[in-house]
């Protein structure tokens, strides 16, 4: 298995770099007036969106993933940003510690339980009125028949258990499935990728 995160983590941004490049950018410029704001990207990958964020001039980034190969990169990318190898769904952060977190690309991948435990734990160190912005797929009648393929192409080619929580994820409705609407407010909703990617911006309504 380590074999397999340590190959992943080498081919990810020579494969990915591009295509996502557009989304890192557009994810960039819904934040242009939060600069000053304090980041996390929860599980964060090689760190590529913090890095765009860094280069453009923002300060307060933190960065998380579980995965030692794929921070291994991001740590040789920008030593400005915090990194943090733990757990999305249980970290060491206080409670209302952040007024951004980004979630990009992960939710899909997980199995239910762990999809609501990320934005649970999201939720849970968020500031009262910060906000959480979440790239992801969506499947629905705005989706062109072209995004639908590639992006089963793609996710098909990851194979294994990632697919399947893929699948499951897609036929559940996505992400509308998962937020709690006495949690997340949605104030944004921007779709690209021929309607197969959304970037999702919810404000925190604190229970009390």
């Amino acid at each position: 298995m380590k074999s397999n995160n340590n190959l992943m983590a080498k081919i990810y941004d020579p494969i990915f770099y591009l295509p996502l490049k557009s989304i890192r950018i557009a994810v960039m410029n819904e934040l242009l007036k939060c600069k000053e704001k304090v980041i996390l990207d929860l599980c964060c990958g090689t760190g590529n969106q913090l890095n765009l964020l860094s280069k453009h001039g923002f300060k307060n980034l933190y960065c998380l993933d579980i995965s030692d190969s794929m921070l291994e990169i991001a740590k040789r990318s920008n030593s400005s940003i915090k990194i943090y190898n733990e757990d999305a769904t249980k970290t060491s952060f206080k409670n209302k510690l952040f007024d951004i977190v980004i979630i990009s690309f992960a939710i899909h991948e997980k199995n239910r339980n762990t999809q609501q435990a990320l934005i649970d734990e999201a939720y849970r160190i968020i500031k009262k009125d910060g906000f959480m912005l979440v790239v992801d797929y969506v499947f629905d009648d705005k989706t062109t028949k072209l995004g639908r393929i590639v992006i089963s192409m793609i996710e098909g080619i990851a194979g294994g258990e990632h697919y399947i929580n893929f699948k499951s994820y897609i036929q559940n409705d996505g992400l509308l499935s998962l937020i709690e609407k006495d949690k997340f407010k949605l104030i944004k909703y921007n779709r690209m990728s021929f309607g197969a990617v959304t970037i999702s911006i919810y404000q925190k309504i604190p229970l009390f």
